[in-house]
């Protein structure tokens, strides 16, 4: 008790002696110094803070500044400014006792003479062609009195700082050049020129864009073209689907949620429109994901194509809780349309759907192991592939349905392709030979897990007997992770293998050895497609950027600059226009490029679904 006096006491002692009384007046002054009073352009501005408060401290100091606030105690770092006017600043102190404040505001006159450093360049050869160097000259001619210090090249994507930047152009077209120069005043001047570069047999060139859609998102969905690629149908989040002519004309677009379907208008997946060979065009659409919308039903409908198209021809509930988002499109074969659902319809809880494809009649349905991300191809001898989905961080890889009669039989866990694997949406190839190829990441089967993320099993279906357990023809490790984004595997006509994983497309040997691998600038998505001269194309989502790679070595050729995000798979029509949808200015958007090659590697399995109809049945 004494020993708390003795304190109190003291306290008591402590603040008669230091003033410290509530009732005393708390005085703060905002103020700061410019070290000029008129500037000109270049010149650089310097703050001092001058403050001052009078029985408190000054807890923040608030600097507004041509339009941007900082916090800090002292001043803003100094600065620059480029264009003549008066400029605002405004500094407010607060003290750390009572939280009084004060304002200090003053004008920065800054004085512009209109002088400017002239950008100026020419190029050698005058004549540009994409695949070929050019030498970019600066001619720029600056203030007397000033030298130029910085320079900054722009063209399309590509960037440059150099004074003379050697540049070679992978797509063909007219694109815009710029310069902008800055002298030791800090004073700029841009000067831009269009160029035409000429067609080379490596590059790429954007024929058209149409934005197809003013709501939705672009994610796994890729455009179908017909099989005379005549037409173009794409399709988006908001449920709808429009058909365009090989010369960006558009021709009419369906309401694919006129029956209230779930989840339109969402940032999910949404499964790619395929085209019959009479021009049909199947969509399946509807998300039951969100508990809003989980009494609603998912939708599968046929619509007539072509020029005189957009109207129904059928159309059929797939039921409620049902998730139209797994990657790929509806499967469709001689008489039937296959369709896959991420959560099992409440009516049956089957995630293998088989419709008429004439009606639309449900003609079979069967539960898949553990649900399933997409990932279904139809054989001539009427068996079928599906992949299966993940629960508790195990799959069940590949499903194998036997025809038995009008209906089939699915093989057990143990007895499907890569079976302790999870294919996780990957989209499936089988070759002409009869070989299917299958991505699925790596879950530890065959190689641990520690060496890698990704792997690619091939099986021979000729040898796959029902009630048997099938043997891998062979299996290899790739680079990259297989996420849930729908990548996978094309066959070239030479029986080369091609597989995207995130950051990779690996060339893989009828062998199993790897050929090349190719490291992605940005992050791929979708599958690979292959033209009829052997190239191979994929998007690169982040850097919104279709790219042509040599189909020998690996090495990039050409990249084409398209939108902000491209995730889906590019699509080679039978004339070898290049179609890819994406998001520019925020909107679905169709993608039209043009290139060297004059169609799809026709006897194979070129691209997601096989071919540009996106049939997945073709072997």
């Amino acid at each position: 008790m004494i020993k708390k006096n003795i304190l109190y006491a003291l306290m008591i002692a402590f603040c008669l002696v230091t003033g410290c009384t509530d009732d005393e007046e708390i005085q703060v002054q905002a103020g700061f110094m410019t070290n000029k009073e008129v500037y000109e352009i270049g010149d650089q501005i310097i703050i001092t803070n001058t403050s001052v408060a009078k029985n408190a401290q000054i807890a923040v100091c608030k600097w507004e500044v041509m339009g941007t606030v900082s916090y800090e105690l002292t001043a803003p770092e100094p600065f620059y400014l480029d264009e003549g006017g008066d400029y605002l600043v405004r500094l407010t102190v607060t003290s750390d006792r009572g939280a009084v404040k004060s304002v200090c505001e003053k004008t920065i006159k800054v004085v512009d003479d209109g002088a400017r450093p002239t950008a100026d360049f020419a190029w050698n050869p005058e004549n540009i062609v994409a695949g070929e160097e050019i030498t970019f000259i600066d001619k720029s001619i600056s203030v007397e009195g000033s030298e130029i210090i910085e320079r900054q090249w722009v063209f399309g994507a590509i960037y440059s700082k150099e004074e003379n930047p050697v540049i070679t152009f992978g797509s063909h077209g007219k694109i815009d050049v710029s310069l902008t120069v800055t002298d030791t005043k800090r004073r700029k001047n841009t000067k831009t020129i269009t160029v035409n570069i000429a067609k080379s047999a490596n590059s790429l060139g954007i024929l058209w864009s149409q934005s197809y859609d003013d709501k939705g998102y672009v994610y796994g969905t890729s455009p179908a073209v017909s099989g005379d690629g005549k037409y173009v149908y794409v399709s988006s989040s908001n449920y709808n689907l429009s058909c365009f002519t090989k010369d960006g004309e558009r021709l009419w677009t369906f309401d694919l949620g006129q029956n209230d379907e779930p989840n339109r208008g969402t940032d999910y997946q949404h499964p790619t429109p395929t085209v019959d060979a009479d021009g049909t065009v199947y969509v399946a659409v509807g998300d039951n994901s969100s508990t809003a919308d989980a009494a609603k039903s998912a939708s599968l409908y046929a619509i007539k194509g072509g020029e005189n198209g957009g109207v129904q021809k059928w159309f059929t509930t797939i039921g409620a809780k049902s998730s139209m988002r797994p990657f790929g499109a509806p499967v469709l074969t001689d008489k039937y349309l296959m369709i896959l659902t991420n959560s099992a319809p409440s009516i049956d809880g089957k995630h293998f759907r088989i419709y008429d494809k004439t009606s639309g009649a449900l003609v079979y349905s069967e539960n898949l192991s553990r649900g399933t991300y997409g990932g279904c191809v139809g054989l001539k001898d009427g068996r079928i592939l599906v992949n299966t989905g993940q629960s508790g961080g195990k799959s069940n890889g590949t499903h194998v349905f036997f025809p038995k009669g009008d209906s089939w039989t699915r093989s057990t866990n143990e007895q499907n392709y890569a079976p302790n694997e999870q294919p996780n949406g990957s989209q499936i190839a089988v070759g002409a030979n009869g070989e299917a190829v299958i991505l699925c990441r790596n879950l530890g089967a065959k190689i641990s897990t520690s060496e890698t993320d990704a792997i690619v099993y091939c099986y021979d279906t000729k040898e796959t007997v029902a009630g048997e357990v099938p043997v891998p023809k062979w299996y290899t490790a790739v680079k990259g992770e297989n996420k849930q984004t729908g990548y996978g595997v094309v066959i070239a006509e030479n029986g080369i293998i091609y597989v995207s994983t995130s950051k990779y497309i690996t060339a893989i040997a009828t062998d199993k050895s790897i050929l090349w691998e190719t490291e992605a600038v940005g992050t791929i998505f979708g599958v690979p497609a292959i033209d009829n001269d052997g190239y191979v194309y994929y998007n690169d989502t982040e850097k919104g950027s279709l790219v042509k790679l040599n189909p020998n070595t690996g090495i990039a050729m050409a990249s084409l600059q398209l939108g902000t995000e491209l995730r889906s798979s590019p699509t080679i029509s039978s004339d070898g226009i290049i179609y890819v949808t994406g998001i520019m200015n925020g909107k679905p958007t169709l993608f039209a490029i043009e290139g060297a090659a004059t169609g799809y590697a026709a006897n194979a399995w070129s691209q997601m679904g096989g071919n540009p109809c996106k049939t997945g049945y073709m072997y």
